[in-house]
């Protein structure tokens, strides 16, 4: 029982990547718009806290983006958003752990829309 439960764990944290290796592989969806990124990840932050997911609220975050913007994250790293600008506004781009649920996906992706 000790072997099958050990590994569980190992198979779960082979599955957790890191925001950098997320970015590398890709954002599940990117949006533009007409507003500054300061703007839009403001907007998306309150939103995500805002919003209840399954019947919780889950805390989110706001943090500079290495190369300039600002990256919304919920703890956890479940899903994240960079904002960068651009010539015409800015672009987001919005990123999520592996396996989660679309409807959740969905979710969050609704919240952006909303801020764009």
């Amino acid at each position: 029982m000790k072997l099958i439960v050990g590994a569980l764990a190992v198979a779960l944290l082979a599955g957790c990547a890191s925001m950098s290796e997320r970015r590398a592989d890709g954002p599940w969806k990117t949006f533009n718009s007409k507003k500054d990124a300061t703007t839009v990840a403001e907007c998306v932050l309150y939103g995500w806290q805002n919003q209840s997911i399954a019947g919780a609220h889950y805390d989110v975050f706001v943090q500079p983006l290495p190369d300039s913007g600002k990256t919304v994250v919920s703890a956890g790293q479940i899903e994240f958003a960079d904002f960068k600008n651009s010539p015409n506004g800015s672009r987001v781009e919005l990123y999520f752990t592996s396996g989660l649920m679309d409807w959740r996906k969905n979710r969050r992706a609704e919240v952006v829309n909303k801020c764009l």
